[in-house]
């Protein structure tokens, strides 16, 4: 719009560089509530929109902006390790197209290079078993290492020169290469997050009449369950696992000491 470039024109009159934010603005009234998923962006990214929703409440007063912070494209340069044309991995700047989301979460070691899993979404706002999920882009594209810190809690850091160089650094074998960072036109998370409320469903039901379960139960009578639905159920035990212990910590299932799930008694 022509808002847009007049925006951009004033930001670089007053900061004599460009805005390095854009967007596209419309009603409302077209977006459905699915896409307005609460993230909580790297203070500098959010900065940036501040900047921007400035410029804009300047041009069009009284009107203001509200950023619905799981859509868009991120375009970053990071300094990856790649396999060089003589079979040895050199250092090269790569350019990603990214989500809001994994913007936010590379960002963040910049500030330091070790986060849990657990410390990320307390920094995003989004559960632990999509941060899980989500952090598999940089660790496939070689920006991220990732180790098993514990009650289905992941370690991540920087992945090192060094670390890369070694024969045993196979981020493929950490990682499933199922996260490509695309989100198109859904905020990122929502359909995996529709369809965990589903399996939610479905874990209450059978704890209710079984009374407790352990986790590699609870998985097998999901893939019976679950066929033959409107949603799919293709998590691994350990995916499960996250999801079950992410359901403890608001309160809605427990575990015994023995592994066992059962449903949180209300009085």
């Amino acid at each position: 719009k022509n808002q847009h470039s007049l925006m951009s024109r004033t930001a670089a009159e007053e900061k004599d560089k460009p805005t390095p934010v854009d967007a596209i603005i419309v009603s409302h009234i077209f977006w459905p509530a699915l896409q307005k998923e609460p993230l909580k962006h790297h203070p500098r990214v959010q900065a940036q929109l501040d900047q921007f929703s400035q410029e804009y409440a300047k041009l069009k007063n009284p009107r203001r902006l509200v950023w619905l912070n799981q859509l868009g494209t991120v375009q970053l340069e990071l300094d990856v390790i790649e396999q060089g044309l003589d079979g040895v991995p050199v250092i090269e700047t790569k350019e990603f197209s990214c989500s809001p989301l994994l913007a936010t979460l590379i960002s963040h070691f910049e500030d330091k290079e070790e986060w849990t899993s657990e410390e990320l979404s307390n920094e995003t706002g989004i559960p632990e078993h999509i941060i899980q999920s989500r952090m598999n882009y940089w660790i496939n594209n070689r920006v991220i290492k990732a180790t098993d810190a514990g009650d289905d809690t992941m370690s991540y850091e920087l992945g090192s020169r060094e670390y890369w160089l070694t024969a045993e650094a196979d981020p493929y074998g950490v990682a499933a290469m199922d996260e490509d960072g695309s989100e198109g036109a859904v905020s990122a998370g929502a359909q995996e997050e529709e369809e965990m409320e589903a399996y939610e469903s479905y874990i209450c039901g059978m704890l209710t009449t079984f009374g407790q379960l352990p986790v590699d139960q609870i998985h097998n009578k999901l893939k019976t369950f679950v066929a033959g639905s409107d949603h799919k159920y293709n998590k691994t035990v350990r995916q499960l696992g996250v999801f079950l212990q992410h359901l403890c910590k608001q309160e809605r299932l427990e575990c015994g000491p023995d592994g066992m799930y059962k449903l949180v008694k209300k009085y």
